[in-house]
């Protein structure tokens, strides 16, 4: 049993209503099913039946999902303990960041506060937006910084609008971008989503399959030798290593193609004073909307 199917047991419980767990947990219908038949394999019960009038837990599911309010009351009481125990000497910070925002902008921010605080130590997890906001929920990080727009028990604040481009070797006509070599990227769901609907507003089909590298790096690399070109949102501080072609999307009414970044931290979490201190300070040099 993984964590995660703990917190499928607990929700599901609360919420027999798999279309509507499955959005919650930013899971897939079929994914939050494949996970729900392998731990009936695992401990060989049927944890639900299906009726004409939903989810019914048999008794043994029932016995399970309680199992998952205890066990995950446990870990957050156990992380609760370990955080104190930190406390009494040097103290950890964990930022969940994005790959870009962390390249170009959280090192300035991490280097700036620490002339103040030496006593503090930071751990950095780099990830996708929608599995960074994840973490949070769980209480796996402290504070994050974010791309796009997702909803939960956080407190959040926007510090930046970064805007859409095209990017390419040299300009090109847009009305010929579907006939060219698209390069996909791995990003976030939430990212995707925006450039897709660009996209379709424009040619109105799906966006190409195309290849498809890691880093958005890469992608900008394979461009600079005219392989290809790609959608992408950039920093205002973003620097063209490449000499790449630069060309701002925009929607029909003219509107720029925008993407937020978020601060977030947890609405319920324990703050140590090490911890409220350098929200506060985020909140006081970065923040454009606090929400």
């Amino acid at each position: 049993m993984k964590d995660s199917d703990w917190v499928i047991l607990y929700e599901l419980y609360k919420n027999p209503n798999m279309s509507k767990v499955a959005s919650l947990l930013f899971m897939t219908q079929p994914s939050l099913t494949k996970r729900l038949k392998q731990m009936e394999s695992e401990f060989q019960v049927t944890i639900v039946n299906r009726t004409p009038k939903g989810l019914e837990f048999t008794k043994e599911g029932e016995f399970l999902a309680n199992q998952a309010n205890v066990y995950l009351d446990f870990m957050k009481e156990t992380n609760r303990g370990l955080a104190e125990l930190k406390e009494s000497g040097e103290e950890t910070i964990v930022i969940g960041s994005s790959y870009t925002y962390s390249k170009y902008t959280l090192t300035d921010v991490l280097y700036q506060y620490n002339q103040t605080h030496p006593n503090v130590n930071f751990h950095i997890v780099n990830d996708q937006s929608n599995i960074l906001f994840r973490k949070m929920l769980e209480e796996a990080v402290d504070v994050a910084f974010i791309r796009g727009d997702y909803e939960g028990a956080v407190n959040k604040a926007l510090i930046a609008e970064d805007q859409a481009y095209l990017i390419t070797k040299e300009k090109v006509d847009m009305d010929q971008l579907p006939g060219l070599q698209w390069i996909a990227y791995s990003t976030n769901d939430r990212t995707k989503e925006l450039l897709g609907d660009w996209w379709q507003d424009r040619f109105h089909t799906a966006p190409p399959l195309g290849m498809e590298v890691g880093f958005i790096d890469f992608a900008w690399q394979l461009i600079g030798k005219g392989l290809g070109y790609t959608l992408c949102f950039l920093p205002s501080n973003f620097v063209n290593e490449h000499d790449l072609c630069l060309t701002p999307l925009t929607k029909r009414n003219g509107a720029p193609v925008l993407r937020n970044t978020w601060f977030i931290y947890s609405k319920n979490k324990r703050k140590s004073k090490m911890l409220e201190d350098f929200i506060r300070y985020i909140e006081e040099k970065l923040v454009i909307v606090s929400s």
